[in-house]
């Protein structure tokens, strides 16, 4: 069943490099993302390629994956080897050396890459949530609830936390209602707009005990920025638990 699930998420791949073959990173991430979205995996089928991508060292199937491609020996047939990299204005692109590319082809990838960005906008929140949900399973939570804005993890003992997805942190606006809930969001390339975040809302945040957290999409983990959950189930699932309070100290501001 693996191979066909393999072989189906390889299709998805295979379509987009060869509809852009010169693809930013960014994109092609959130791209895997949908693919194994697409793919629509069982909880076996994800063991299965965590176990053929990387053991137990592959925490999420889709930031796997995504290596694995830009590894030289994808164990996806007719996938090209993205080889080089490039940047351009500021944006990173991969793409294989013997494509023959020039400077007209580059700025052509350029131009798609920023048309995608609206359908890319949508993407990462739908890959966030996936993310999310992988990383509050394996904590013992299912999704109870994907509506009014927020998603609502179930877990043991009638435990319960609301989530809400933004997709940078400069979206995030602290309103009546997510008091008690969990932010998320990815992680940046510049700790600027977090900093900002936290020297302007993290007071507010803290009073509504509204909690905030990062995900790194391509490692596929979350940690916290702001907040701490209650259930130690979930504190166990941060890769770097200490952040919120290396944050607080090193940020000059007192979270109590």
């Amino acid at each position: 069943m693996t191979e066909k699930k393999i072989e189906l998420v390889g299709g998805c791949l295979s379509a987009l490099l060869a509809e852009k073959e010169i693809i930013a990173r960014y994109e092609l991430l959130q791209r895997v993302y949908d693919c194994v979205r697409r793919a629509d995996l069982t909880s076996e089928e994800r063991e299965e390629l965590q176990a053929i991508l990387g053991g137990k060292d592959a925490a999420s199937v889709a930031p796997a994956i995504f290596y694995n491609v830009l590894s030289g020996e994808p164990i996806f047939i007719k996938l090209p080897k993205l080889d080089s990299v490039i940047q351009i204005n500021g944006v990173m692109f991969h793409f294989v050396h013997t494509g023959g590319y020039a400077d007209p082809d580059f700025a052509k990838a350029y131009e798609k890459f920023n048309s995608s960005q609206e359908e890319l906008h949508d993407l990462v929140r739908l890959n966030l949530a996936d993310l999310l949900s992988e990383f509050m399973g394996r904590a013992g939570y299912a999704l109870a609830d994907g509506s009014s804005g927020k998603l609502t993890f179930n877990g043991p003992a009638d435990k319960s936390l609301d989530f809400r997805i933004f997709t940078s942190i400069q979206e995030v606006e602290l309103v009546e209602g997510m008091e008690g809930s969990v932010v998320i969001v990815p992680h940046g390339e510049s700790p600027g707009p977090f900093i900002s975040f936290f020297q302007e809302k993290g007071k507010e945040a803290e009073e509504g005990e509204i909690k905030v957290w990062v995900a790194n999409m391509e490692e596929g983990t979350i940690d916290p920025f702001i907040g701490y959950p209650r259930d130690m189930a979930i504190y166990k699932q941060f890769k770097n638990p200490r952040m919120a309070m290396m944050i607080k100290t090193n940020w000059g501001r007192r979270m109590e």
